[in-house]
């Protein structure tokens, strides 16, 4: 049973999961951070929808039944040595990172604990000068590569859906993980490429072509690894992006409002070379990462 829950990274996607599961009743919370984030945090106001935020921090070990990982990917190394302390041999390890790698990177360090593939998608949540906004919470999708994990599967299962966190168990999990990389590869870029929000790529709009087109590049990626990924999700994506915010923006766009180095590394970084060893040509993702990589050499 999980009663007990810390998160490393509060971001827009730590800060969201900390509120939901601080407001549907878990008692056992935390952020995990080092003694100078732990000041600055508590001397700074932080605002979650207008609202002045109260949440624990803790840096001395304490254990944990669950930990999310939601930090950007250059902190991934960092978040996997500071949650050592919290770490004990039955600890569930959720990264909420984007991409197709990093739980593999986790278990590396962690081979005797549960590491659980998701994929938490649909938020629109935006992180900028210690204030956070959301209007839609999304959901997390998670699944087993293994008999092995189906029991910590069933665990995560009555977790998020006794603290009304919106969720889904994915057959194919894998499958799932390229799909969600196939709407970072595009919307994500997109907006961090031309520095906008969700609206530039609805429909009508002047970047909605290059955003599909670069899903699609990345759907020939996927199919020629086997990797079913349908019109139909291409479609589905299109649908949810029409949904949100205009204004809302991306991770990655927000970051490049920031001034902070991107997860360019997880996108095209990961797609472009593995495009290049089967001959797939990606004109479309090669463009969007030169500009992005062209912004972030001012920072």
């Amino acid at each position: 049973m999980i009663n007990s829950v810390g998160i490393v990274g509060r971001g827009a996607i730590g800060s969201l999961y900390g509120t939901l599961l601080k407001e549907n009743g878990l008692r056992s919370l935390c952020f995990i951070v080092d003694e100078k984030r732990k000041e600055r945090y508590q001397n700074t106001p932080f605002y979650i929808n207008g609202k002045k935020a109260e949440f624990r921090y803790v840096t001395e070990a304490e254990p944990l039944d669950l930990i999310l990982i939601c930090t950007k990917y250059a902190g991934l190394q960092a978040a996997l040595d500071q949650i050592k302390p919290f770490v004990h041999e039955n600890t569930i390890v959720l990264s909420c990172l984007n991409g197709i790698s990093s739980e593999e990177i986790c278990q590396k360090v962690y081979p005797n604990n549960p590491v659980i593939r998701c994929i938490v998608q649909g938020m629109d949540s935006t992180y900028l000068n210690n204030i956070v906004d959301f209007a839609h919470v999304g959901e997390i999708l998670f699944g087993s590569e293994c008999k092995e994990q189906e029991k910590t599967v069933k665990e995560l299962e009555s977790f998020f859906a006794s603290h009304q966190i919106p969720y889904r168990v994915c057959e194919d999990i894998v499958r799932e993980q390229w799909n969600k990389l196939m709407l970072n590869c595009g919307i994500n870029q997109v907006c961090a490429a031309y520095q906008g929000g969700y609206g530039i790529c609805q429909d009508g709009k002047r970047h909605q072509k290059e955003f599909i087109q670069a899903m699609k590049e990345v759907q020939a990626v996927a199919r020629a690894k086997h990797i079913a990924l349908t019109q139909d999700d291409i479609d589905a994506w299109v649908q949810l992006v029409n949904s949100l915010r205009p204004e809302g923006m991306p991770s990655m766009a927000q970051d490049i409002k920031a001034h902070r180095k991107t997860e360019l590394a997880l996108f095209s970084g990961t797609i472009i070379p593995i495009a290049k060893e089967l001959v797939i040509p990606t004109p479309v993702l090669s463009d969007l990462m030169h500009k992005i990589q062209l912004l972030e050499c001012d920072f």
